[in-house]
């Protein structure tokens, strides 16, 4: 983990000796002992709630795919078994027109060039162009 060999144990062992003294290192490696050992408890029960949170949406994704199939087929076979019998309810028929957007954009185009055109000759009389 951290790469540290014995000599450089033995190298902190010492200093911390001399830091804290013999009486205080064993209480400074309990407390260090018991703030490691809630640190492992800590981070195995975030794996754990991770773990389950995961294993709900897997499960969630295999039930989705499975009901999606099972439409698909269902939806396939209605197709092909029954061809002469008319559009099921879910099937959105084929639009007889064009829509009101493909037709109001040729419309629009129209208007702005009659517009500029009116710009560009109230322009000329008042003697100033509307172009750059």
């Amino acid at each position: 983990m951290f790469n540290i060999g014995l000599p450089e144990l033995l190298i902190i062992v010492a200093i911390a000796l001399i830091v804290f003294g013999p009486n205080k290192l064993p209480e400074l490696a309990r407390a260090f002992g018991r703030a490691m050992r809630e640190f492992k408890k800590a981070t195995e029960e975030v794996k754990q709630s991770f773990e389950a949170e995961t294993k709900d949406l897997e499960e969630f994704k295999t039930h989705i795919t499975e009901e999606n199939f099972t439409n698909l087929i269902e939806e396939t076979s209605a197709s092909t078994g029954a061809s002469s019998e008319p559009a099921s309810s879910t099937e959105t028929p084929a639009p007889e027109q064009a829509p009101p957007m493909q037709e109001a954009v040729p419309l629009l185009a129209a208007e702005t060039t009659e517009t500029a055109k009116k710009g560009e000759a109230e322009g000329k009389k008042e003697g100033t162009s509307t172009r750059g």
